[in-house]
């Protein structure tokens, strides 16, 4: 029997939500996301970002990747609703396809990776797809946003999986922030490093600059990271395929 290929896979927020557009959901979008993620035979990790939804109430309470003391707790609460609304939305969107989601709060990043790691085996094994979000969590004196793209880091850091896939709203990473011509074909240690990039309206976590950066620690653990045009299945599917040219690659190296 062929071994059976693991692959995390990152629902960019700007491709499952209008980004620009207050808790606006892509339906079309994210069905057919959960069409192709099913069709693809491998065991997945799902992780999605909250777009128009978490961001946008992170945004207003002042909330981002760094510790701080908030003053608006209500926005604390509000970031953490939304998500897990859009989460909810994500998961009926995967059931409804065939997928059978299992639900992991982020809470696991600070738990022992050997056990963690028998987790999501075993959910795996199971025939169970485990779904992760980005959310908010306490830090000392306040509180952070703990990124889907550090969550990815996390689980690849565990599972080693075969292929990271970031699905996007582009077409892959371009040279400059104008997004002019073609996307860059594959990325190394020394385009990351020189890179500048922008972020979305609602942006909380960073933006594209942030993300090459954990692209890149990923990749040093052998894995290749795909970055693609999460709106076109077809491109999405030959990614999760390993297919290079599809969109922008990093390969892993160890």
């Amino acid at each position: 029997m062929d071994r059976i290929e693991t692959v995390v896979i990152k629902l960019g927020g700007s491709v499952i939500t209008h980004k620009d557009r207050p808790l606006t959901l892509r339906i079309k979008a994210l069905d057919q996301l959960s069409k192709v993620i099913t069709q693809h035979r491998s065991r997945k990790i799902i992780i999605h970002g909250g777009g128009s939804f978490g961001h946008y109430y992170a945004k207003k309470a002042g909330l981002s990747t760094e510790c701080k003391e908030i003053g608006d707790i209500e926005g604390v609460y509000l970031t953490r609703k939304s998500m897990f609304d859009l989460h909810q939305k994500i998961v009926r969107s995967l059931s409804s396809r065939g997928i059978k989601p299992y639900t992991i709060t982020p809470f696991f990043a600070g738990e022992n990776s050997i056990i963690m790691k028998s987790f999501f085996l075993d959910l795996l094994n199971q025939g169970l797809t485990p779904v992760l979000f980005g959310d908010v969590i306490p830090c000392h004196g306040g509180f952070k946003i703990l990124s889907g793209d550090d969550i990815a880091y996390s689980i690849c850091s565990m599972i080693k999986p075969n292929r990271m896939i970031f699905c996007m709203d582009v077409d892959g990473v371009y040279p400059s922030s104008k997004m002019e011509g073609d996307a860059i074909c594959e990325l190394d240690s020394r385009s990351v490093k020189n890179f500048v990039g922008t972020s979305k309206k609602y942006d909380v976590t960073g933006g594209i600059t942030r993300k090459l950066k954990i692209a890149l620690k990923i990749s040093k653990l052998g894995t290749d990271v795909f970055f693609v045009n999460g709106l076109k299945p077809d491109v999405v599917f030959k990614a999760l395929n390993g297919v290079i040219g599809m969109g922008t690659c990093m390969r892993g190296r160890r």
